[in-house]
């Protein structure tokens, strides 16, 4: 089931573009202190990861990352740095709080923080066979 949903959500995220891409996380985000689980089917920007936690894209979340990758190199652009480090891995949220619509919290891989590891030019390059 997990491939069946990450081969369909792939074929949907090449087919957007754009602002289009945003609606892709339709899932509401939790109001407060709360964990999620679920595979990264979609990286918003060097901030923020898109949550599924079902098949339908409408109950996939996008969640703020703490401590994002807002640092990453002018080489390395930071949304293409949190994918190398998060896509098709399933992640474990604790939701801290909600912003704008967006869950704000911490997210970890079973390596470990995505964030610290979004920082690790190791890892990361490591990542880059997500395409």
């Amino acid at each position: 089931m997990r491939l069946s949903l990450l081969i369909g959500a792939m074929t949907l995220a090449t087919a957007l573009s754009g602002a289009a891409q945003a609606g892709v996380c339709g899932g509401e985000a939790p109001a407060g202190a709360e964990t999620i689980r679920g595979p990264v089917l979609h990286v918003l920007d060097g901030e923020t990861l898109c949550v599924a936690l079902g098949e339908d894209p409408s109950t996939w979340v996008a969640v703020h990352i703490a401590d994002s990758v807002g640092k990453a190199s002018a080489v390395t652009p930071q949304r293409q740095t949190l994918m190398a480090a998060s896509f098709g891995q399933d992640v474990t949220c604790r939701i801290t709080g909600r912003g704008d619509g967006v869950a704000q919290g911490e997210c970890r891989n079973a390596a470990g923080s995505v964030a610290d590891m979004a920082q690790d030019a190791a890892y990361v390059s490591a990542g880059r066979g997500w395409r």
